[in-house]
């Protein structure tokens, strides 16, 4: 008996869960990294820690409608893992003295949107914050010397790699009709919220390697990529056969 997408994706997130990072030793944060780096990393701490209730409400109600089982169990696999992302970079800042944010105007703003929506319009707000992560997490790689962030960063977009792709499945399933205007919509979402992080983050970004145009640019094509598997609706399967085996 063939399994579903979603029961691919869920057995993908267990297998991938026990295999934990090893953050290896720092050492003492240059003064000018931590200017750059600190207060850019608390926000995107926060941002990745949330409960994720929401979302698991608005997948049950989701899957019941469409008769797909396995999705929660899928979703709360994804929560898990960027909730770990959390913790690791908390690890990161309290090791160097740095304190964590309880509340940002920016992650209230994602918050808020994610809290009063259904699960489509939420898997679109969460493909976009997770398209923003990989030049951002690529910046951060490129211009810290701490093993133990660049350890993490590392991780942290392989995650993603296939978060995105998780993602693509679930826009299939969301996604069954006026197909152009939807995505059309989702680019003009993900280009706010792009310039959103740039004045954010900008100056982390640029000392990466990146500038407005090519960070927009880079956000646009993975998002482009994220809508041409939704639309193919075929690539958990394609991707995921083989290590559900």
């Amino acid at each position: 008996m063939s399994l579903s997408s979603s029961a691919l994706w869920r057995i993908h997130f267990s297998r991938r869960w026990p295999i934990e990072l090893t953050i290896p030793d720092d050492p003492i944060l240059p003064p000018a990294e931590r200017t750059l780096l600190c207060a850019s990393l608390r926000q995107f701490q926060l941002g990745e820690g949330s409960d994720g209730c929401n979302l698991l409400r608005f997948a049950r109600t989701f899957a019941a409608r469409i008769g797909d089982a396995d999705l929660p169990e899928a979703v709360a696999g994804l929560i898990a893992e960027e909730q770990r992302h959390s913790r690791w970079l908390a690890l990161v800042l309290r090791t160097h003295g740095e304190p964590l944010l309880r509340r940002h105007w920016v992650d209230g703003v994602f918050r808020l949107l994610r809290r009063t929506v259904g699960f489509g319009l939420e898997v679109a707000v969460l493909v976009s914050a997770e398209v923003v992560a990989v030049p951002y997490y690529s910046a951060v790689a490129r211009v810290s010397t701490l093993p133990s962030l660049r350890a993490i960063c590392a991780r942290i977009l392989e995650d993603e790699a296939f978060h995105l792709q998780f993602q693509a499945h679930n826009l299939s399933l969301v996604v069954r009709d006026h197909f152009g205007l939807r995505h059309a919509l989702h680019r003009a979402l993900q280009l706010v919220i792009g310039l959103v992080v740039w004045q954010q983050h900008g100056r982390l970004l640029r000392a990466g390697g990146y500038s407005l145009a090519s960070f927009c640019q880079e956000c646009d094509a993975l998002l482009l990529e994220v809508q041409r598997k939704s639309y193919a609706s075929r690539l958990p399967c394609q991707f995921d056969s083989a290590s559900a085996s």
